[in-house]
């Protein structure tokens, strides 16, 4: 832990929540370019399309979700650590870091198995990832609202994650089941990845503007 304070006193924790932002971001918007269908949208493929095995798209794909799982950890350890200075319960702070870690573990395993080809695993990996975020994310919502001089949008777009997963899981299982309403689950998708970002990005500049 002592090691891990000395990198946030070198490299804080609010410049790694931004700059995964933009990495994230960056390597999504090139994925995008090379998987080269000139019918792309957020409403006709989702966002683990860009992984396919065929798809021009599934170095660039795997490698940014590769990298960004971990990165997405040490942001997590270092908003604990702020939360656990502002009064929240030990025990809360350390289920949340098991939790952040099993989605970590989670987004792993999809990005190294593309759902065309080894579509069992990379069922158990989002199953892994969804556990990880929603849980996280709704932990985070309660201590982040009684934690002190903590700013109400921080739990805001916390629960927001909450929701907006949610509403992906719901309207894919109705695709499932039905076929109806793929392109909404599509958007869903994408909306639950990019309330993700959010997250990332405000709680980075939170940090940054109290450091």
């Amino acid at each position: 832990m002592e090691k891990l304070e000395r990198f946030y006193e070198k490299f804080p924790g609010s410049y790694v929540a931004l700059l995964t932002v933009v990495w994230v971001l960056t390597f999504h918007l090139i994925s995008v370019i090379l998987y080269n269908d000139p019918n792309y949208s957020l409403f006709t493929h989702y966002v683990s399309d860009l992984g396919a095995s065929t798809s021009g798209s599934v170095i660039f794909w795997s490698v940014n979700m590769i990298i960004a799982s971990p990165l997405r950890v040490l942001i997590g350890l270092y908003m604990l650590g702020l939360l656990a200075k502002r009064g929240v319960n030990e025990k809360y702070i350390k289920i949340t870091l098991y939790l952040i870690v099993i989605g970590a573990i989670g987004s792993i395993i999809i990005a190294i198995n593309p759902h065309d080809t080894s579509r069992t695993f990379h069922l158990i990996g989002a199953f892994t990832y969804f556990i990880g975020v929603v849980i996280g994310q709704s932990i985070f919502f309660k201590m982040e609202l009684e934690a002190e001089k903590i700013p109400k949008y921080l739990p805001f777009v916390s629960i927001l994650v909450v929701v907006v997963y949610f509403t992906f899981l719901s309207l894919e299982i109705l695709v499932l089941v039905t076929g109806f309403l793929r392109e909404i689950a599509c958007f869903s998708e994408w909306m639950a990845f990019f309330s993700l970002m959010a997250w990332l990005g405000l709680h980075g500049y939170y940090t940054h503007q109290i450091k």
